[in-house]
């Protein structure tokens, strides 16, 4: 297998169980896979050479082999991430994540109490900024992650404060993909294109750094002349070689051990339970449909015609959610809606 076969990274959901409650949950898989299982999958991740490795859930501290595994993937020379909403992490934790070298991405979904704990039902914003301190003076914590929805986007530059106060290099916004509340939390496209304007707006008025997880981001920054900038290093979400979406480019795990072509997807390729997860990836790569989903040249409306298609693709699993078409444009980006706008004109 040639180095351009294998995954940017693989985003292991290591365990269904979380402690909070959140308004956007995409809906976790019951039943994590045995330790046993999950010590052999290790094996089969470092064979398949991914750039580095998302350690999430559910809430990832709460899989009570959870060290134990961190541990075997240090000795495997896997790069890990470890992806955490914050709220179990204290000073012994921390000490135990930085001697197995793992990096740190705390979720903070809002600026203010009111709309984080608003966000994140059952957790403490002040406590949550709070470990974030702690993580950062650690030189652990490499990013903020930050899902944008109606609920928050407004809180842009709030946050782009709160991260300069807490010391973190960087804010990773994310995309609100499927989940039990998907459409009344959906940013339409003017509201895409307003939170892409806030936060390069945030970033020159106070210098934070963020990468914006929207296969778009670039497109409307070209469009309408923005300012922005983001870091040629990875923050575990996001590859900065490519500003594509990057479905099919990498894998997710489930609890359960289903893997899926993006997080997001509803199409599993199987589980890890019955295959090895090399031989899942080598099926992924020879898949018709997956390869089709993947090809620009399949998109059809406003994307087809789009002269940034190859730099952006298009949200695959997010046009999926809302049309039932893989290869629809997508109807959150606000170029395809200013253009749909200039037609009706």
């Amino acid at each position: 297998m040639s180095e351009n076969q294998f995954p940017y990274f693989v985003d292991w959901a290591i365990t269904g169980k979380c402690n909070l409650h959140c308004r956007h949950c995409r809906g976790m898989h019951k039943g994590d896979i045995s330790t046993k299982r999950a010590k052999e999958l290790i094996n089969e991740i470092a064979e398949l050479h991914p750039r580095w490795v998302i350690v999430s859930g559910g809430e990832p501290l709460l899989r009570e082999d959870l060290f134990e595994l961190l541990g075997l993937m240090q000795e495997s020379q896997l790069e890990v991430h470890l992806s955490t909403n914050g709220t179990l992490l204290n000073s012994h934790l921390i000490a135990q994540l930085k001697q197995k070298g793992v990096r740190i991405m705390i979720s903070i979904d809002g600026a203010t109490q009111t709309t984080y704990e608003r966000i994140r039902v059952g957790a403490n914003f002040e406590r949550v900024v709070q470990v974030a301190q702690q993580c950062a003076r650690e030189g652990l914590l490499e990013a903020i992650n930050f899902t944008i929805m109606k609920t928050n986007y407004k809180e842009i530059p709030g946050i782009f404060e709160l991260a300069v106060s807490i010391g973190v290099p960087q804010i990773t916004f994310i995309g609100l993909k499927p989940c039990h509340n998907y459409p009344s939390e959906l940013l339409t496209a003017d509201e895409c294109s307003e939170a892409i304007k806030l936060a390069c707006e945030a970033r020159q008025k106070t210098g934070g750094e963020f990468f914006f997880d929207e296969p778009f981001f670039w497109a409307v920054v070209r469009e309408y002349g923005l300012e922005a900038h983001t870091r040629e290093v990875s923050t575990g979400i996001l590859v900065p070689s490519t500003t594509t979406c990057i479905f099919g480019e990498y894998l997710f795990i489930e609890p359960s051990g289903d893997v899926k072509p993006c997080t997001f997807s509803p199409m599993a390729l199987g589980n890890v339970r019955e295959k090895s997860l090399p031989q899942i990836w080598r099926e992924m790569l020879a898949s018709t449909l997956v390869n089709q989903i993947k090809d620009p040249e399949t998109r059809t409306g406003y994307c087809h015609t789009c002269p940034y298609l190859t730099s952006c693709k298009g949200c695959r699993s997010r046009t999926f959610a809302l049309t039932g078409d893989w290869f629809s444009t997508d109807p959150s980006c606000p170029l395809s809606q200013k253009s749909a706008l200039k037609e009706r004109d």
